[in-house]
């Protein structure tokens, strides 16, 4: 048999497979992704998920297969088409894989993500979502491409105890911060914790006068931050 042959996939049901954790690789993953195999992208998850914390689930496995749909992408080897397509699975994959939201979590303290005005990209919000879902926090993910007005108000409207915004690219500076000080002039006197999160924050000159709270580079790092600001919160996940 040629080495040049793919590996063969793993079963669905995870429950009969005796699968290494060495198989659950980030190649793996990307070319699940990029055939739009939502199906197994999600038992591949699943089954990382039941051997390391979704944090790091998602800050390794996750991101290194991203990475590398981003890399066969600019290298010629897959099209937008397959990028694009990627991106859709792994967020139907996603959802599959969801916490399961139980009646006691429903009361923790709420937590507020938002993609700043023209950022489309939001797999790291959704990936967020439930790694603080999962930490015991009442999220609104409020999505992609949030006016900072629109944000200002909804943080205004209700009980917020965190805010999470994210942008990928450094053009994005002005919406950054514009979406910070919407959320400040929404607070008033209360003191709602921000932190900025995405490819943006790669550069720090793009993020040294946003005004937010913390920059974080992984979602350990925003759980980190998230989980030293209410006391009564503790990991569940």
């Amino acid at each position: 048999m040629s080495d040049d042959l793919p590996p063969k996939l793993p079963p669905v049901d995870a429950s009969r497979a005796d699968v290494p954790a060495s198989a659950l690789s980030p190649e793996l993953l990307a070319g699940l992704l990029a055939d739009g195999d939502d199906e197994l992208a999600a038992w591949t998850l699943r089954h990382a998920l039941e051997a390391q914390p979704r944090a790091a689930v998602f800050d390794g496995l996750l991101r290194q297969a991203m990475a590398l749909v981003g890399e066969r992408w600019q290298a010629g080897q897959w099209t937008v088409a397959e990028e694009h397509l990627a991106s859709r699975t792994l967020l139907r994959a996603l959802e599959q894989v969801r916490p399961p939201m139980r009646p006691e979590l429903r009361v923790g303290p709420l937590a507020v993500l938002a993609c700043v005005a023209g950022e489309q990209h939001m797999i790291g919000l959704v990936c967020l979502e439930q790694v603080l879902a999962g930490a015991g926090w009442t999220v609104a993910n409020l999505g992609a491409d949030v006016p900072s007005s629109d944000l200002g108000q909804f943080v205004g409207r209700n009980d917020v105890a965190l805010v999470a915004v994210t942008a990928n690219s450094p053009d994005r500076r002005a919406a950054v911060a514009d979406a910070i000080g919407a959320v400040r002039a929404a607070a008033g006197d209360r003191p709602i914790p921000v932190m900025l999160g995405g490819s943006i924050t790669a550069e720090a000159a793009a993020t040294a006068d946003a005004g937010a709270d913390a920059i974080v580079h992984s979602l350990a790092e925003a759980l980190a931050f998230a989980s030293a600001r209410p006391a009564d919160v503790a990991g569940r996940d």
